[in-house]
């Protein structure tokens, strides 16, 4: 059956008058923008998979490191599927035929990025990651971040995409400001990397801004890294916590080196003290974390969200256990 192209994919439909949560969340972000004025690169990006029914695009999943993951995602995304909710026959079978190819019992994995099943079109896709960068400070949990309530949302599963959904002034600014944005790689950049990122802003000149998540990092001198993150600033510190009374000892035992009792004492203590502020800078132990906003973005084409590029199997990750060919 033939699909429909994604309606408005190229427009931003900006609304003077926005309900009094929206107009809070673009007011926060137009304070950011003037106190962050620069991007910033938030890591590698996410690959997941969409699912098209009749016009409407939704996010079945992105979390995945690299597309042979996000593949293995949709693979068991189409068993439960069929399994559980899918009463038509011949789509069931399609839908396995399809779940088997993509996350074979033995043999390669077919690299196949889209499918067209009964009614429903899966493709894989890739978003994007950045962050909002001041004067040497990265970002923080805006006023209006608030933990969603479901678990599902670090995964984005069940998200509209809706490219024409009512927009603030500076929603608006900021999706045209990401058009033509390319994130900053390691030097030597492949030209085969540059030319498809150019290529993309061609061919899919849309943007809409994902809800975001929250990485904390550690300082230590002028070098960072991350240690935990979530889908929100509450979740973050909460996982943050656990990073020092559950993370920190099970590593010290699978190191061979358990932790001593003085150790864990003082672990503990870091803990209460990141429970107890409200954060999003922690100084515990004799070092600083963050809780650290990472923004997130896809691009639109007028048939759809972008897909995987061709490098980004080579870039950012292929199977790491290939199965022998039968």
């Amino acid at each position: 059956m033939a699909f429909s192209l994604m309606p408005g994919y190229d427009r931003i439909n900006v609304v003077a008058d926005l309900e009094l949560v929206a107009a809070m969340r673009d007011k926060d972000l137009g304070d950011r923008m003037r106190t962050y004025p620069r991007f910033i690169t938030g890591g590698g990006p996410d690959f997941g998979f969409a699912i098209q029914t009749g016009t409407t695009w939704r996010i079945g999943s992105a979390g995945g490191d690299d597309p042979y993951g996000a593949r293995i995602g949709l693979a068991s995304h189409l068993r439960v599927e069929s399994r559980e909710r899918e009463t038509d026959p011949d789509v069931r079978r399609a839908m396995l035929a399809a779940a088997d190819k993509l996350d074979p019992e033995s043999g390669e994995q077919l690299a196949k990025d889209e499918w067209e099943i009964g009614p429903r079109r899966y493709r894989l896709i890739r978003v994007e990651k950045f962050i909002l960068l001041g004067d040497r400070v990265m970002e923080p949990p805006r006023p209006t971040d608030v933990d969603p309530p479901d678990t599902d949302a670090a995964l984005l599963q069940d998200h509209l995409i809706d490219p024409l959904a009512p927009a603030g002034v500076w929603e608006a600014r900021m999706r045209l400001n990401l058009v033509d944005w390319v994130p900053p790689l390691p030097e030597p950049v492949p030209e085969a990397v540059m030319m498809e990122a150019r290529h993309a802003i061609r061919t899919h000149p849309g943007v809409v801004l994902l809800p975001p998540e929250f990485n904390v990092v550690e300082f230590e001198g002028d070098s960072l890294r991350n240690i935990t993150g979530a889908d929100g600033p509450a979740r973050a510190r909460t996982n943050l916590a656990f990073h020092f009374v559950e993370a920190l000892p099970r590593i010290r035992e699978w190191e061979g080196d358990p932790a001593t009792p003085a150790e864990l004492a003082e672990w503990k203590k870091a803990a209460e003290q990141v429970e107890a502020s409200p954060g999003p800078v922690f100084e515990v132990l004799g070092r600083r974390y963050c809780i650290v906003r990472v923004s997130r973005m896809m691009r639109l084409g007028r048939d759809g969200p972008e897909g995987p590029r061709p490098s980004d199997q080579e870039r950012y990750g292929w199977p790491r256990n290939p199965q022998p060919q039968s």
